[in-house]
């Protein structure tokens, strides 16, 4: 069985320009919901900035606000502010247009990590599929930096809606509803896209908990390390899943084809028993996530 695999964290991952996923104490739930989609928007298009020390870092680290970006547009959303909506599609569609850069240094992380516990030729494929990866800085990132500059303005010019504490916690909840109900499609029919669909739902979770758990530590506080912890058991699950494409096609050398087929074989093993393994485990924390959510 091929080992685990760790990825390293990107280099520069401590940035300055990094601001804490938190509702400000002083501001009300509403104004310090639009101040946190403006400024890690913001924050996104700053990271552009370092592409050239850090270009593996700068995209990760950009990609990483426009979630929390859209984690909290959501929460918007939901709260009665239906401008939000159309921000959060246009920061997916930005983000989205980042993701083939960073799935290549992803994808080339990976395999280096994964030809460090291999031998033979096996370890030769994880080499040269981390060889083949790349390039790793978006071909648009000016224009996507003042994409992002131009919706960071808009955002702060944005009308806070009234959302009080009860509501807050009732959005977490319904938050929470929409993960069970990606969990169960995903259980139903456990395919790439339905799993990938939980887990993006989970993410958001997790962040609406995070920046909410200062408000309402008994709860979101609670929640939120656990989202984190099974967050990141499933992010390795798409780390198998991301390894397992990349080595579906022959494009070894063919005196290498036998190594591709048997490394691909386990790692298409690895990923399904993670995903089991996910599955099984999301029922009972489940369960405490709703006692929680629930003031229980």
């Amino acid at each position: 069985m091929a080992p685990a695999l760790t990825r390293n964290p990107p280099a520069g991952t401590l940035s300055k320009h990094r601001m804490k996923l938190r509702l400000p104490r002083n501001r009300s739930l509403g104004e310090g919901l639009v101040a946190l989609a403006a400024g890690l928007t913001l924050e996104a298009a700053e990271q552009l900035d370092d592409l050239a020390a850090s270009p593996v870092g700068s995209v990760h680290r950009a990609r990483v606000a426009l979630k929390r970006a859209r984690s909290t547009l959501r929460l918007l959303e939901k709260a009665g502010a239906d401008w939000a909506i159309m921000p959060r599609y246009r920061l997916s569609e930005l983000a989205g247009r980042m993701s083939v850069a960073r799935e290549a240094a992803v994808a080339a992380d990976l395999a280096r990590a994964l030809s460090r516990r291999l031998r033979g030729r096996e370890r030769q494929v994880a080499r040269l599929l981390a060889a083949r990866q790349g390039p790793f800085i978006p071909s648009d990132a000016e224009e996507l930096k003042q994409a992002l500059l131009r919706e960071s303005r808009e955002l702060s010019l944005a009308p806070p809606p009234a959302v009080s504490p009860v509501q807050l916690c009732e959005l977490l909840r319904r938050s929470l509803a929409r993960t069970a109900r990606r969990y169960y499609a995903a259980a139903m029919q456990p395919t790439l896209e339905s799993v990938h669909e939980w887990r993006k739902a989970l993410i958001v979770l997790r962040d609406q908990t995070t920046m909410a758990a200062a408000r309402w530590p008994s709860g979101a506080g609670e929640a939120q390390p656990l989202l984190v912890k099974f967050a990141r058991q499933l992010g390795r699950r798409g780390d198998l899943a991301l390894l397992v494409r990349c080595l579906q096609h022959p494009w070894v050398p063919p005196a290498l084809g036998p190594a591709r087929r048997s490394l691909l074989a386990r790692l298409k093993a690895q990923r399904e028993q993670a995903t089991l393994t996910a599955l099984l485990r999301w029922l009972s924390l489940e369960r405490r996530l709703a006692r929680l959510l629930a003031g229980k």
